[in-house]
């Protein structure tokens, strides 16, 4: 008797369970889901504010350090790297506007670790004090060093955004819209990439170049501080509570707010302990293709989109735009190309992502967005002597490459860790694939100006192409769909004939 009691109670148990993944998975977008969208995306529009304006800050802090062949953090005019002697400005230059990428690679593995371990909310906030902090730091720095000091921890907080954001939203939203929901997360950097644009041509126009760069690093605590306190309100992921601390109670209790109110259907006692203790232990070596195929592709990614966004103002010197008398007057009409490129190609390639993703599918998105990139690259190397001499044509055939890359890889590569990993590791694989991503964007954005220096702008748009290509054939022989799929369907691992294997710490038994 004890033991058909016992089975009833765990068929009981798990029935409860079922029918809450069932209802996070049915329930209709309403306010909840947009109140989350509101409270995540502002740390993505915070992110991409620090990270971009860097874009229009870099010419002038470069002029009113002074940063010279005499003059610079290393005390001599070449600095060696692998053997080669590399112009020290260009190095420095390139240190500055990679920092807070390479602190973005430190911020995404430990966050992401830390959110599996104790919960998504546990330090949720702690990153948006970070940003705050640390942008009025980098806007009071006194020397260079301070700035990339200050720039690098600034990174730490904008890493640890993009694992606990981007599975915080995905947890909570239905099947049917979950993509335009973790998009519409994303998409946000857009109107921060935008912002940042907008305030460096503001600042320069009415303000002395030393006050201007400040202002425009310092104006980024302004968006973060906006959240923190909302961010230290929200409830645990339900799913995280149900299948990870295996509370069924917390997450009916989270997920009434969303959608039904369960009542007396949830078993009493709060705690159960139905999935086995050890289901997370050596998940991550189960998941290998799936860490590779993420982290790869956002590293591909990475290393075109901010390489090139980070450097767009000395790519437009390079080609000619921009140059005038003075230095301010420089600055400024860089400022203004950068915005150019942001409004008409960057901020509309994210709201078509949001708008295609559930209809076209992750995977496919992904791949038209690395192919299309890669062609304008390929265009633009090999015309590149013909299209200096139409700014125009330039700026098409550039700002297309950037349209098609954040209607594709870079809102797909943000949205897929989400999904292709399971509740238990999820935020620990989207910190991995990020901070993968992040480390190539350093790199690259580092690389960038003194390339420019080595090799002429045509050079650096044949590497373009060749890392556009590799992403291409990265993602057609790593990436699963996704699309209409539940997160404990898509997580599951596939067979090797193509069928999904029950296996899944998150799947439905």
């Amino acid at each position: 008797m004890e033991e058909i009691a016992n089975g009833n109670i765990m068929g009981d148990i798990q029935e409860s369970r079922e029918k809450i993944l069932e209802d996070l998975d049915n329930a209709k977008t309403g306010k909840f889901h947009f109140k989350t969208i509101f409270i995540t995306g502002m740390g993505f529009f915070s992110d991409a504010y620090d990270l971009f304006v860097i874009s229009a800050a870099l010419p002038i802090i470069v002029a009113v350090f002074g940063l010279t062949g005499s003059d610079n953090i290393f005390g001599r005019t070449t600095v060696s790297i692998f053997g080669i002697g590399i112009n020290a400005v260009s190095v420095e230059t390139g240190l500055i506007g990679s920092m807070a990428l390479f602190g973005a690679f430190i911020g995404a593995l430990v966050f992401g670790r830390i959110a599996d371990k104790k919960g998504r909310r546990y330090i949720y906030g702690l990153e948006m004090s970070i940003l705050v902090v640390f942008a009025i730091v980098s806007a009071l720095s006194v020397n260079v060093t301070m700035l990339i000091i200050s720039r690098f921890i600034l990174g730490i907080g904008i890493g640890g955004d993009y694992p606990i954001s981007s599975t915080m939203m995905s947890e909570y939203a239905n099947v049917k819209n979950r993509g335009k929901m973790v998009s519409s997360v994303f998409a946000m950097q857009g109107f921060g990439l935008l912002l940042g644009a907008f305030i460096g041509v503001v600042s320069i126009f009415f303000l002395p170049t030393d006050i201007a760069w400040r202002f425009m690093l310092g104006f980024g605590a302004i968006p973060a501080a906006s959240v923190i306190y909302l961010r230290r309100k929200m409830k645990e992921s339900p799913r995280f509570a149900l299948q990870t601390r295996n509370d069924s109670a917390e997450a009916a209790a989270v997920t009434s707010i969303i959608g039904k109110n369960y009542g007396d259907a949830i078993v009493s006692g709060g705690v159960t302990k139905n999935y086995k203790e050890d289901q997370g232990k050596g998940l991550l070596r189960k998941y290998w293709v799936t860490i590779i195929g993420t982290s790869l592709s956002w590293l591909l990614l990475d290393m075109a989109f901010y390489g090139t966004s980070i450097n767009n103002g000395f790519v437009l010197q390079h080609i000619g735009y921009g140059r005038a008398s003075t230095i301010h007057q420089t600055v400024f009409n860089l400022a203004v190309g950068n915005a150019l490129i942001a409004s008409l190609f960057e901020v509309p390639g994210y709201w078509v992502a949001v708008a295609t993703i559930d209809r076209v599918g992750r995977k496919r998105l992904q791949w038209i967005g690395f192919s299309v990139m890669a062609l304008m690259y390929l265009i633009l190397a090999l015309k590149y002597t013909t299209l200096i001499h139409s700014f125009i044509l330039f700026l098409a055939f550039y700002g297309i490459a950037f349209l098609f890359g954040n209607l594709g890889p870079n809102t797909t590569t943000f949205i897929l860790p989400t999904e292709l990993f399971p509740t238990r590791i999820r935020t620990t694989g989207h910190g991995i694939a990020a901070s993968t991503g992040k480390l190539g964007a350093g790199i690259f954005t580092f690389l960038v100006p003194v390339l420019l220096v080595t090799m002429d702008v045509s050079g650096v748009l044949y590497i373009l192409f060749g890392i556009a290509m590799m992403g291409s054939i990265v993602t057609m022989l790593t990436i699963r769909e996704t699309r209409g799929k539940s997160l404990e369907e898509s997580s599951s691992l596939p067979e090797k004939r193509g069928r999904y294997s029950s296996f899944s710490p998150d799947s439905k038994r």
